[in-house]
């Protein structure tokens, strides 16, 4: 069964769901090694890239012998990605046409990200979406991490939905994974910061897909 045909809420992450803007912030790993005047080769280049905030702390102790903590380099990182928000970044494709869909057929538009509310408003804005949604939760504000399903059982809560009429869409897989313990439906959003999980995302979600247009 295609629960996106049935579902009564669609939840949406923020950062390489609805907006383009994973590769900014994996970008963000390389520059602060530049920044300690540290060379990076092609290959640390790319092994950068592929790492999330929590991964890229031990690597950096491995490989440069740098020590930061997640909370001052998450810090940094937010600091700025303020202005990469500002300046305006893409849509995923389809994903404005799919909000509107959505609209028409009555469903609830929840958004749900990791990134700190000061930095998603600055997003959310600057890209329109603010009005195309009707609830805009961080993890901040609900805790605990999307990796546990006890944050998609109070988000449901709040919003006033059962998990099983919920799908949502996401493109990391720890969040992928917390959804469906919690029973809703999964959708897997490809980026290209996700290559390394994509055998593991297939795994975890119901469906993946490259544009919002694949859904009707």
């Amino acid at each position: 069964m295609d629960r996106t045909q049935t579902m009564r809420a669609a939840i949406f992450d923020m950062d390489g769901t609805l907006i383009d803007s994973m590769s900014s912030w994996r970008r963000l790993n390389a520059d602060y090694i530049r920044s300690q005047n540290i060379p990076l080769t092609a290959e640390q280049e790319a092994e950068l890239f592929s790492l999330s905030g929590m991964q890229v702390i031990p690597y950096y102790m491995k490989r440069f012998g740098v020590d930061i903590d997640f909370e001052t380099l998450c810090a940094m990182a937010c600091q700025r990605m303020e202005a990469v928000y500002a300046a305006g970044l893409p849509l995923k494709p389809g994903a404005g046409a799919y909000l509107d869909r959505l609209r028409a057929r009555g469903v609830k538009l929840v958004l749900a990200t990791a990134t700190p509310p000061r930095q998603a408003l600055i997003a959310l804005n600057r890209m329109n979406l603010v009005s195309r949604l009707d609830y805009i939760y961080s993890t901040e504000l609900i805790g605990p991490s999307k990796n546990q399903p006890e944050f998609f059982d109070k988000l449901c809560a709040l919003i006033g939905e059962r998990p099983e009429d919920c799908v949502m869409f996401e493109d990391s897989l720890y969040a992928m994974r917390g959804a469906r313990e919690a029973g809703l439906g999964v959708v897997g959003i490809t980026d290209s910061t996700n290559l390394r999980d994509r055998e593991e995302i297939l795994k975890a979600c119901d469906r993946l897909i490259d544009s919002f247009d694949e859904l009707a």
